[in-house]
């Protein structure tokens, strides 16, 4: 009988390990970046569209692969972002930055603006 009940306890044993999938998730292959823009007093900048590129040549050339506007906090969210550097600009302010995004990670700049444009 405890021989029988071995038997029986380690086929579920295999039966759970075989039915259930496996806990682990899979690779994470893209990033998320927040930019938020505030001024040179230290408030936030609300409504200003900002530019992401690929390299600091794409930002001049006006080639951006997303833009949005800040939100109420002065914040701005691209998410899925393939793992690189990423340059980042306003559209009424003349400063401009730089990040490396990493794969499986959120990533928060701020960009200080103090130069308005001309």
């Amino acid at each position: 009988m405890k021989k029988w009940i071995v038997l029986f306890s380690g086929f579920l044993l295999f039966a759970s390990i075989v039915l259930f999938p496996s806990c682990s998730t899979k690779e994470a292959t893209t990033g998320l970046l927040i930019i938020k823009v505030m001024d040179s007093n230290g408030e936030v900048v609300v409504g200003e569209q900002v530019y992401l590129a690929t390299s600091y040549q794409n930002l001049q050339s006006g080639t951006y692969i997303g833009n949005k506007w800040t939100d109420q906090n002065g914040n701005v969210l691209f998410t899925d972002l393939v793992p690189g550097v990423y340059w980042y600009d306003t559209e009424h302010w003349e400063d401009y930055g730089a990040v490396q995004v990493y794969a499986g990670f959120d990533h928060m700049v701020i960009l200080w603006v103090n130069t308005p444009q001309p």
